[in-house]
C-alpha cells in the first residue's frame, strides 16, 4: 500500500471522518478554503468572486470512486453545476478529476460520463479542465482527453500538466498540438524515478515549463501563489501587453486573496479554484498532508 492509499484509507475510516467533521477547529479552517458541502455554496462563492473581478474554477471534490452508481451521481452533479453556471451567466470553468467520475470503476464508464459532461459544457459554453492525478493514470488521462477533444472540439477542454514529472512530461507534445494547458508543480508522493523530489529541481522544472508554454502563444494557465513565478510570468507576458491575453493565473480559493485582487487590478485574468461537496474533509486533510510533506522535503503537493 503506497502513501496515497494509506492516506485515503485512514481518512475514509468512519471514526476518523466523524472526528474530522465534528471538530470545530477543522471545520472553521475548512470553510476558509472550501466553499461548502453543496453546489449552491460553490455557486455563491463564484458569485462573490465574480463581483470582485475574479473568475471561478468550480470543482466537485472527490477522487477514486470505485462504485459505478456513485460515479454516475457525481457526473450528474457536475452537469448540474454547468447548467447553473450557464443559466446565471457566471464567469467560471469546471475542473474534473477522472477518478471522481469513474476511471477506477472502468475506463468505458469514465469515457461515457466525461462525454456527457463535455456535451453539456459545449452546449452551455462552459470550459472544462481535466486534472492530472497519480502517474499511473497519465497515459489513460491523456488518451481520454485526446478522444474527447477530437469529439467535442479544441475549445472545449484543457489539460493539466504537473511539472515535477521526471518521466514523460506531456507538455511539449500538448503545446505542439495547440492544447490549452494549466501548469502546476505537482501533487502526489511518487517514486523518485518518476518525479523530481528536491524543491530546487521542482522549481526549475516549473520555471522551464512556464517559459516553454508562454513562448508558443498557446493559452496557458499558471497555477501559483509564488511571487517569484508571478514575476517570471510578468516578465514574459506583462499585464496590459498583447501577450497578457494568452495567460491567466489560477489560485486556490481562500489563499492570498490580496494577491488575487492585486493581479486583477494589474489587468490579468485571475481564476480561483473553488472546491465544494461532501468530501471536503479529504480535501482539507490533503492540505495538512502537504504541510507534512514540506517538512519531510517531499515536493509540495499544491495543485489546483
Amino acid at each position: 500500500m503506497n502513501v496515497q492509499q494509506c492516506y485515503r484509507y485512514i481518512v475514509q475510516q468512519p471514526r476518523v471522518r466523524k472526528m474530522i467533521i465534528s471538530n470545530r477547529v477543522i471545520r472553521d479552517i475548512a470553510w476558509k478554503f472550501v466553499a461548502g458541502e453543496t453546489l449552491e455554496a460553490g455557486l455563491e462563492a463564484v458569485r462573490d468572486l465574480n463581483s470582485q473581478g475574479i473568475q471561478g474554477l468550480l470543482n466537485y471534490v472527490g477522487q477514486h470512486v470505485l462504485d459505478g452508481d456513485e460515479a454516475i451521481a457525481r457526473t450528474e452533479s457536475t452537469i448540474e453545476s454547468i447548467k447553473r453556471i450557464a443559466a446565471e451567466g457566471l464567469k467560471a470553468h469546471i475542473s474534473v478529476k477522472l477518478t471522481n467520475v469513474g476511471l477506477d470503476a472502468g475506463e468505458n464508464l469514465c469515457r461515457h460520463n466525461l462525454g456527457r459532461i463535455l456535451a453539456c459544457a459545449g452546449a452551455a459554453g462552459v470550459f472544462v479542465w481535466i486534472d492530472m492525478e497519480e502517474y499511473r493514470y497519465l497515459s489513460q488521462t491523456l488518451r481520454l482527453c485526446e478522444d474527447m477533444r477530437s469529439q467535442y472540439g479544441v475549445d472545449s477542454i484543457g489539460a493539466v500538466v504537473q511539472s515535477y514529472l521526471r518521466l514523460n512530461n506531456p507538455l511539449p507534445d500538448l503545446l505542439r498540438r495547440g492544447w490549452r494547458v494549466r501548469l502546476v508543480k505537482g501533487g502526489y508522493c511518487e517514486p523518485r524515478d518518476v518525479v523530481y523530489r528536491k524543491q530546487t529541481e521542482v522549481d526549475e522544472a516549473f520555471r522551464h515549463d512556464i517559459q516553454l508554454a508562454l513562448s508558443t502563444g498557446t493559452y496557458a494557465a499558471i497555477a501559483t501563489h509564488d511571487a517569484l513565478f508571478i514575476a517570471l510570468v510578468n516578465s514574459l507576458a506583462p499585464a496590459k501587453s498583447p501577450h497578457c491575453r494568452d495567460v491567466e493565473f489560477q489560485m486556490l480559493y481562500g489563499v492570498r486573496e490580496d494577491l488575487q485582487a492585486h493581479l486583477v487590478n494589474e489587468g490579468y485574468t485571475v481564476r480561483s479554484y473553488v472546491p465544494y461537496g461532501a468530501d471536503w474533509q479529504s480535501y482539507v486533510m490533503g492540505c495538512v498532508r502537504r504541510e507534512v510533506s514540506d517538512m519531510l522535503s517531499i515536493p509540495p503537493a499544491i495543485r489546483i
